[in-house]
């Protein structure tokens, strides 16, 4: 009987080790409700909160967005001088519209009127609607082309001259000798009145 009782009551090795796994099973699915809670509590943020914060940093975007692109009522931006910071200040113009505008200024050799503005690639008549009273300019910050010095390579960069003019300038050059004054300009056939009153701004023959 007692052998018998022995037998019962024994279990091997594989048994006791999957009777160990099932305990620690069930006292983990007893306690899960409580380790839910503890993780929430301490390690979850509140979503509400979250949600708050995202609002409060769009808004902070938002206002410093607004003021980076506004300029105070009586403020003119100076367009030969400004860099793209400064531009940027003007409504409706970000980072793409102020490079455009340095690089034209700096093919042209500076604006000479608020106008050319429209020039620019991809500003329109509306847009600039909204600037033209947020700008001004200064002439004497035009950098001039001495038409007795530059070579050909020179001039390929100024956007009012096409190829052909610009050989047409330097052949008459070489073989009638320098210009002496902005009126010689209108011997050379292949510029015309407009062509030169564009340029006349940007000639220099001293």
């Amino acid at each position: 009987m007692r052998s018998q009782l022995k037998n019962y009551f024994s279990v091997s090795k594989k048994e006791w080790n999957g009777l160990v796994v099932l305990v620690v099973l069930i006292l983990l699915v007893l306690a899960a409700p409580y380790l839910f809670k503890f993780f929430r509590k301490d390690n979850i943020v509140d979503p509400h909160a979250l949600d708050k914060a995202v609002l409060l940093l769009n808004l902070v975007n938002k206002q410093s967005a607004i003021k980076q692109q506004k300029i105070g009522p009586g403020v003119k931006i100076e367009l030969n001088s400004a860099d793209t910071s400064k531009l940027k200040e003007l409504v409706g113009i970000g980072s793409a519209f102020a490079r455009r505008i340095v690089n034209y200024r700096q093919r042209l050799g500076g604006f000479y009127r608020k106008e050319q503005l429209l020039e620019v690639f991809g500003l329109d008549t509306a847009q600039y609607a909204e600037i033209q009273q947020q700008v001004s300019v200064d002439t004497l910050g035009i950098k001039k082309i001495h038409i007795n010095k530059v070579s050909f390579e020179g001039l390929q960069r100024f956007p009012y001259l096409s190829y052909k003019q610009m050989n047409a300038l330097i052949r008459f050059r070489e073989q009638h000798g320098e210009y002496t004054s902005l009126a010689d300009l209108r011997a050379v056939a292949i510029i015309d009145k407009i062509t030169l009153q564009k340029i006349k701004p940007y000639i220099s023959c001293q």
